[in-house]
């Protein structure tokens, strides 16, 4: 059910709802509660009306001012503890500037692919539309009644931010401090990070690989002796890039860069100078990966929260890199599967063992993210890169917190696609509206 928000002139201070609405909320018996709006709550006066028309509200209007509420749109409603939520309000954080949110703006309608079943307001936001000194943003919200389907307006901080942009160190404090947990995938992260989040529980260690942030001779000495090799990575790299794999030949080093056909061979003490040129690197334990035709294969997992408030798996696809390459960066002529199919087609598996190999990576996977979660705060939508030996054990490789949506476009799965995008819009209404379930919301 959603609602209607009608400007109440003669009144002050209250919300004038039908009785049978009031009912169904149990609001028949209150005189004041709070009325929450995003972040915004004052308490109000409640007026019982007698009305036919059961999807109007009455609000005075000092109050639709002092909470920023827009009329435009239709909301639905969720009574709880003394406390009205109309919403949601939910914000999406895209933009650095509002010159490249502009330019944007009908690519970000992907998002709002749901809005029937979202209702309120969803508006989309840059870093320097945020006024925390007067407590407010100004955004552009979604509204499918106007030709250009967003409006500028001036709304209170929202009820949930998604974020998918770089931010400032200033900027993302207010935020947490402003949001808390309803501020979501807020806080980025590297490979040195995560290890070090994640290595101190055996069980989740196991299927890490060994790492370290301490770039030194000794320490790549140590890994090619116990590992035969060691990556030379990039702590905060993506797509393949910034990664170098050495071993030891004849007592010389030798370094091969990912996409890159040059070998290089270095004495000790050339090796020592080339080291000390990488301080934003870590060095990592080469997995030996299952190959196939000699390409190595990884997994994206893309693991998101939805209505539920849970984890769950969107899909999985395979990256079959280019041949003989160091990493399994598919777009270096490789190719890409769908999960199941990729299992199958990489190590021969039956119907029956693809689903439990599926199932298993998907459970690793579940039990790290909520392990971030509880570690470095909230987190809803994760591309995990995973790999698999030759004994078949999973190893996870890296976390991205900001991942590429488009994958599922790479094997033309529009429905992945579909479902990559709408389950952090349907995670932010459940926050926005108390982290309920929809199906106690009116």
């Amino acid at each position: 059910m959603v609602y209607e928000i009608v400007s109440d002139s003669l009144s002050r201070n209250t919300l004038s709802i039908p009785i049978a609405l009031a009912v169904s909320l149990g609001l028949e018996r209150k005189k004041t509660i709070t009325l929450s709006f995003g972040k915004r709550r004052v308490p109000i006066a409640i007026s019982l009306l007698q009305s036919n028309n059961k999807n109007n509200i009455l609000v005075s209007e000092d109050i639709i001012s002092n909470l920023l509420i827009d009329t435009k749109v239709k909301y639905e409603l969720l009574f709880s503890n003394d406390e009205l939520i109309l919403g949601p309000v939910i914000g999406l954080l895209l933009g650095k500037s509002e010159k490249r949110l502009v330019k944007y703006l009908n690519n970000y309608l992907i998002y709002t692919m749901l809005y029937e079943q979202i209702n309120g307001v969803l508006f989309v936001f840059c870093e320097e539309h945020i006024d925390f000194t007067n407590d407010k943003i100004t955004g552009y919200l979604y509204d499918p009644s106007v030709p250009e389907y967003w409006r500028k307006c001036v709304l209170p901080f929202p009820g949930a931010i998604f974020r998918r942009v770089e931010l400032s160190q200033k900027t993302l404090m207010g935020l947490k401090e402003k949001m808390g947990e309803s501020f979501f995938n807020a806080q980025y992260f590297d490979k040195w990070q995560f290890w070090n989040w994640l290595s101190h529980f055996d069980e989740l260690k196991e299927h890490l690989a060994e790492t370290t942030n301490k770039v030194t001779l000794a320490n790549v000495d140590k890994f090619i002796e116990k590992y035969n090799g060691v990556y030379l990575k990039l702590k905060d790299g993506s797509r393949g890039n910034g990664i170098y794999y050495i071993e030891k030949d004849e007592g010389l080093y030798v370094i091969m860069k990912n996409y890159q056909d040059d070998i290089t061979k270095l004495s000790e003490g050339q090796m020592a100078d080339f080291l000390s040129k990488h301080s934003l690197y870590l060095l990592q334990q080469p997995i030996r990966l299952h190959t196939f035709e000699d390409r190595k294969v990884d997994y994206r997992v893309m693991l998101q929260k939805n209505e539920t408030g849970h984890w769950q798996c969107t899909g999985i696809i395979a990256r079959f890199g280019n041949t003989n390459a160091i990493s399994s960066n598919f777009k270096a002529n490789g190719f890409a599967l769908e999960g199941t199919a990729a299992l199958k087609t990489q190590f021969g598996y039956d119907e029956l063992t693809a689903f439990k190999k599926y199932q298993e990576i998907i459970r690793i996977c579940t039990d790290m993210a909520s392990k971030v979660d509880e570690i470095a705060g909230a987190y809803a939508d994760l591309g995990i890169d995973v790999g698999i030996d030759k004994n078949d054990k999973i190893w996870v490789i890296e976390m991205n917190k900001r991942p590429d949506h488009d994958f599922p476009l790479i094997i033309k799965d529009r429905k992945m696609y579909y479902l990559v995008k709408s389950n952090p819009i349907l995670y932010a209404k459940y926050l926005a509206m108390g982290g309920q379930n929809s199906s106690v919301i009116f």
